[in-house]
């Protein structure tokens, strides 16, 4: 028998979340708008889609108050995190975030389509315009095209915040 293979001795779900905590993600934050307050959550589940057109997608857990924001909002924005920033992933990654002030404190600026928050000191954001919709188990798959984006000057030199075995850490400069 493969000394690999233990799928035997501990049920699917729980290898499952063993092995998938090996995925090294780049980390960011979700905002959008709920009439004139801002939401945020810190995410490691997304992805870019299409270059032709941009699209990007993001795994948002299908009973959060996040999720019923996007569901309302028809846009949203991802904030790039880099190393420098774990409190700000920290902060906007805790269970039981209140509905309101999750950015208290946070520098932003509007996207300029559609006045979603974005993160001033993000390496490079993206505003996506809300294409669909996929529930999957747990989570709703959020898809979005792109239709701005941009990054903070000087931020080539910076270094990603990246989660791994459910700790934090970055990559050398490219």
């Amino acid at each position: 028998m493969n000394g690999m293979d233990r799928t035997h001795e501990d049920s699917l779900t729980e290898r499952y979340r063993e092995l998938s905590d090996d995925i090294a993600a780049a980390v960011a934050v979700v905002s959008a708008n709920r009439g004139s307050s801002p939401h945020a959550i810190t995410v490691d589940s997304f992805l870019d889609v299409s270059y032709d057109p941009p699209t990007m997608a993001v795994s948002i857990y299908s009973g959060s108050r996040m999720m019923e924001t996007l569901e309302v909002s028809g846009h949203f924005a991802i904030s790039l995190l880099g190393s420098d920033q774990r409190d700000i992933s920290e902060r906007l990654g805790e269970p039981g975030q209140p509905l309101y002030g999750a950015l208290s404190g946070i520098d932003t600026f509007p996207a300029p389509h559609s006045g979603q928050p974005i993160l001033a000191e993000a390496m490079a954001w993206f505003e996506l315009r809300t294409t669909d919709i996929l529930e999957i188990a747990t989570h709703s798959l959020v898809v979005g095209e792109v239709v701005a984006l941009g990054a903070r000057e000087g931020s080539q030199a910076d270094r990603p915040l990246l989660r791994w075995r459910k700790a934090y850490g970055t990559i050398g400069p490219r």
